[in-house]
């Protein structure tokens, strides 16, 4: 009974020693993950590690593997190193615009230990703020040393060469951003160092460019042109298209003197595109007859700050007061900031039968009264209608070969009133013509084109003649000739206006000898 237990027990013994034979060797243990650190300039990352303590229970390591995530989660093996190595560069791989990361694995005599906890490079980014005048920086902390980064470094500098860049800011390890003052239109380079708390240990990020470029201002805008309707004013104004710059406003004031225009400024119109040319005002336009506008551009940059201003340029009013055949036209001065010469010119449109026959009548520059009194008897007697518009241009004269900017008022007309003259006698008979007048036609001379409604009475007040725009030939309404005495006539001349002027007297028909 005794020898059958010993037995046994030897039995069990080689077993345990037979199976134990056909168990694999134990995982290594894993190395000490310490650093993952970036070359600034290729953002190439390298890997440093150190060997696992010494463990009987465990195998040494018979060499290192690297490991980068796997598309879908996981991690994917990309090399192995021997045991004798503990630093590693990846130059397949760069942190320039994101941040990477690695795990490292001891490789072990059957199988690799467990995964060491991973870490991520710093990858930093910078931003212009051109209303600042400041690059905005941040970066993602460093993965893997947890809550033992004691701070960062900020290095900055125009020169390209990472190495000669300058500490400019040290922020603590729980802080990612900060900012620099910068010059705007300059060349940028940063790149940040992370400090392990009480380990000489430091990871460097990629290098990142910034160019704080700002938008290029237009080089010259200018009002070009207003053209004054009844009803409008029409802006016309030409901006360099070349500006980068993307937002403008056509504003307008009442007066020429900012400190006292700035309480009537409209901001008439906004747009975005340089190309625009042309804009109507059509807000007021009953003021707009009586008091002049003033207009200008405004060019805005993006911290919508006013960085380039046009021309201040004004619509001309125009006046006119008849009196007689003289009327007297006046209007209002244009302004110019740079007291440019000005030169005005008054057109003149007459109509005769309905088509307009314009002309410049008067030319002056920079007179000390803006006024002329036009002299319209020219015009009797030639058919043309009793009225007579006008307008005037403004010639703002830049010099240098250049274009001189223009305002043009509206057009405003004055009537006249037609002089009447009436024959006092007509002989039926007569064959004589004086002055283009036939002595056997009793008929107004009027000195505008008018239409006329003639009423002839006779000595016992029965109508003899009543006719439109047509003379009495001295018949009666039996087609004899009206006998020798004195007629009473009722003449009424109708204007354009519809205007009624009337004139009364009498006629004498006499029969002299036959011509």
């Amino acid at each position: 009974m005794h020898l059958h237990r010993i037995l046994t027990f030897v039995l069990i013994i080689t077993a345990a020693g037979c199976l134990a034979q056909d168990d694999p060797e134990p995982k290594p243990i894993w190395p000490t993950f310490n650093l993952l650190t970036l070359n600034p300039q290729t953002g190439n990352p390298t890997l440093t590690w150190t060997k696992p303590e010494n463990n009987p229970l465990y195998p040494d390591p018979t060499g290192y593997i690297i490991y980068i995530p796997q598309v879908g989660g996981g991690w994917i093996p990309i090399d192995t190193v021997d045991a004798s190595t503990f630093t590693y560069t990846d130059l397949n791989n760069n942190g320039l615009n994101t941040s990477i990361r690695y795990v490292i694995a001891s490789k072990g005599p059957d199988e690799p230990s467990p995964l060491t906890p991973p870490h991520g490079s710093i990858n930093v980014t910078a931003k212009y703020d051109s209303c600042g005048n400041k690059i905005d920086i941040s970066w993602n902390h460093y993965l893997g040393w947890g809550n033992r980064i004691e701070h960062y470094n900020v290095y900055i500098g125009e020169n390209p060469d990472w190495e000669q860049l300058t500490l400019t800011t040290t922020t603590p390890g729980t802080q990612n951003i900060t900012f620099h003052e910068v010059l705007p239109n300059r060349n940028y380079y940063i790149y940040v160092e992370a400090k392990k708390r009480d380990e000489e240990l430091y990871s460097l990020s990629n290098l990142t460019h910034i160019n704080t470029r700002i938008a290029i201002a237009p080089q010259f805008m200018y009002v070009d042109s207003i053209i004054a309707r009844d009803k409008q004013n029409e802006i016309h104004f030409k901006i360099d298209p070349t500006t980068e710059f993307r937002k403008f406003k056509l504003v307008r004031w009442e007066s020429s003197d900012s400190i006292s225009s700035i309480f009537t400024a409209k901001n008439l119109f906004e747009f975005t595109e340089p190309s625009t040319i042309y804009f109507a005002d059509t807000t007021d336009s009953w003021a707009a007859r009586s008091r002049p506008f003033y207009y200008k551009i405004n060019a805005y940059n993006g911290c919508n700050r006013i960085k380039k201003v046009s021309n201040l340029s004004n619509t001309i009013i125009i006046r006119a007061y008849s009196k007689g055949n003289k009327p007297t036209i006046s209007w209002e001065e244009f302004y110019s900031a740079k007291d440019n010469t000005i030169r005005y010119n008054l057109y003149r449109i007459a109509y005769r039968e309905g088509v307009p026959i314009s002309e410049m009548i008067y030319q002056v520059e920079n007179p000390i009264e803006t006024e002329y009194v036009d002299d319209l008897s020219i015009f009797e007697g030639q058919d043309f209608q009793p009225y007579f518009c006008y307008y005037v241009e403004a010639h703002e004269i830049l010099g240098g070969g250049l274009t001189p900017r223009l305002s043009r008022s509206r057009t405003i007309c004055t009537r006249v009133d037609p002089d009447v003259t009436m024959p006092n006698a007509i002989d039926p008979l007569s064959t004589i013509v004086r002055e283009g007048i036939p002595r056997n036609i009793f008929a107004p001379t009027i000195s505008f084109e008018s239409s006329y409604k003639l009423i002839i009475y006779s000595r016992g007040g029965s109508i003899v003649f009543d006719g439109n725009s047509e003379g009495w030939n001295g018949r009666l309404p039996n087609g004899q000739f009206a006998p020798e005495g004195t007629y009473v006539y009722r003449l009424e001349v109708i204007s354009e206006s519809k205007k009624i002027k009337s004139k009364t007297g009498t006629v004498t028909v006499i029969y002299g000898p036959k011509q």
